[in-house]
């Protein structure tokens, strides 16, 4: 509602689609609400990637959760 404080979202971008929809498996797995959104092309040097945005509260969380998964952070992390 219009009374709620704004929470930051971060973005962990991941590269392709799939890789962002296993990091969103992994993250679910640890109860962390995540989206797969497509990032902007400035967010990368090749263009076209995707990742996975989350509150930024979660960052530690994130890095750990996605590291522990095998999923390698191309960039991102940062709020927005």
């Amino acid at each position: 509602m219009g009374n709620e404080p704004e929470r930051k979202s971060c973005m962990a971008v991941v590269g392709s689609l799939t890789q962002a929809m296993k990091a969103q498996s992994a993250l679910t797995a640890a109860a962390i609400f995540s989206r797969v959104e497509k990032a902007e092309s400035s967010a990368t040097r090749r263009g076209c990637a995707y990742g996975v945005s989350f509150p930024c509260a979660q960052e530690a969380n994130v890095r750990e959760v996605l590291r522990n998964a095998g999923i390698r952070i191309r960039g991102g992390m940062g709020g927005r």
